[in-house]
């Protein structure tokens, strides 16, 4: 194993350090509180040139040249995907606009694709994870310990009425930034206990950490974080019918959370207020009344209105009225048209054909409740592929991992070799 013999430390732990530099640094735009108090941009620059770096060592070292995967398409098709509509279909009105986001978008795949490559390079998926876990729990006991009062404001019981719900953001930039940071450190620890890793050496430790993630999802009264996490749940739950003695009971038992989610979602949540102003108090209906019209109605339905961030078309910053374009999926066609949405289309059928091949049964259910998770809280926000949200860097990571082959080997768990796969 090399060093770098001046500080005694591995490549291996060289890679786990520079990840967690990173997560505090995108931490510091999520938060109020600057974590990493540099230049995102130079920050950003200097992590991925140095996770290359280390890749590249690695491959010399090994004499071994990469393969084609799964995750190789996917990646293909990103980059396109953003060079298309980030640098040749560009609208001349929403230029600005345009570069800021390829830019943002280049930068974050730079991070992720250099991130896979030597998580993948070194076998330290568990070992990132662990990173990931760690990182995402000491950023939110800080946020907690210095926002403590919000919890005077937790009401779990208001989550789903508009007129009475209160909330708190713990110092993040948004409720639901908050929501989906617990979301998502709480799906990281789900994914440790499957690979029978425990984060911390003590339980209360773990437990502490996992209820204020709890708490403080609650307290955002995030509808979106909660139900996905309800979600993931569910499609766990039904795929692992086949591996359950009285699996009957225990579909009938998923069919009735699955109910009851619905009616708590749908009924509960418009006791106060009829839906059609919820959808209009959450900006949503306007998807619907003024985003579609507007875009069907121009002359560019093949190429989109032009790329922009989700912020300057809900402003109305661009020559076209859309306002908030809150769903991933209405917020592609409309900024990138129907070649864009394609594109979208194939990326979502590709990583599902990856997973599929995932022979590692407790990952392949994971990452598809994962995925199917994801594509649910795009019908709400703007998040599917997109740097900005937190979480991204740590799904997109799963994800690409997963269908590169990792967890295709005989033994299923690096960390500990002593589990063996079973397909």
């Amino acid at each position: 194993m090399s060093t770098i013999s001046r500080f005694h430390i591995t490549q291996e732990k060289l890679c786990m350090i520079l990840f967690a530099f990173i997560l505090l640094s995108r931490a510091s735009i999520t938060t109020e509180f600057n974590y990493v108090p540099l230049n995102t941009t130079a920050v950003q620059t200097f992590y991925s040139l140095s996770m290359l770096g280390l890749y590249v060592s690695k491959k010399i070292s090994t004499k071994k040249i990469g393969t084609m995967h799964w995750s190789t398409a996917l990646s293909a098709l990103l980059i396109i995907y953003i060079i298309l509509f980030g640098a040749i279909f560009v609208n001349p009105p929403l230029a600005q606009y345009t570069n800021g986001i390829l830019l943002r978008q280049m930068l974050f795949l730079m991070i992720v694709f250099s991130t896979v490559s030597v998580t993948v390079a070194y076998r330290l998926f568990d070992k990132m994870l662990l990173t990931a876990f760690y990182t995402f729990s000491f950023i939110l006991f800080f946020q907690f310990a210095t926002h403590i009062t919000d919890l005077g404001l937790l009401n779990p019981l208001t989550v789903f009425s508009d007129s009475s719900r209160v909330r708190a953001d713990y110092g993040f930039s948004h409720y639901n930034a908050l929501g989906a940071f617990c979301a998502c450190h709480i799906i990281i620890w789900m994914i440790l206990k499957a690979r029978h890793l425990i984060p911390f050496k003590h339980n209360i430790l773990n437990v502490i950490v996992l209820l204020i993630s709890v708490l403080m999802l609650l307290g955002s009264a995030s509808r979106n974080a909660i139900s996905s996490l309800i979600v993931y749940a569910i499609c766990y739950g039904f795929m692992s019918l086949k591996e359950t003695p009285n699996r009957r009971y225990f579909k009938l038992l998923l069919e009735c959370l699955l109910l009851l989610f619905l009616f708590v979602f749908f009924v509960a949540g418009a006791s106060n207020i009829p839906l059609t102003d919820l959808l209009n108090q959450s900006n949503r209906e306007t998807l619907f009344e003024v985003a579609l019209p507007t875009f069907f109605s121009s002359t560019r339905t093949m190429i989109g209105l032009g790329l922009a961030s989700s912020e300057i078309y809900g402003m109305n910053l661009t020559p076209y009225p859309t306002y908030w374009l809150d769903n991933s999926y209405v917020y592609v066609l409309v900024t990138t048209g129907f070649i864009g949405i394609i594109l979208y289309i194939l990326m979502i059928l590709v990583l599902f054909i990856g997973l599929r091949h995932v022979q590692l049964r407790a990952m392949r259910k994971h990452t598809i409740s994962l995925t199917i998770m994801c594509l649910y809280s795009a019908l709400f926000e703007t998040t599917l592929f997109w740097a900005g949200v937190m979480q991204n860097y740590v799904y997109l990571l799963i994800l690409l991992v997963a269908i590169s082959g990792y967890f295709n080997n005989q033994y299923s768990n690096i960390f500990s070799k002593s589990i063996k796969e079973t397909i």
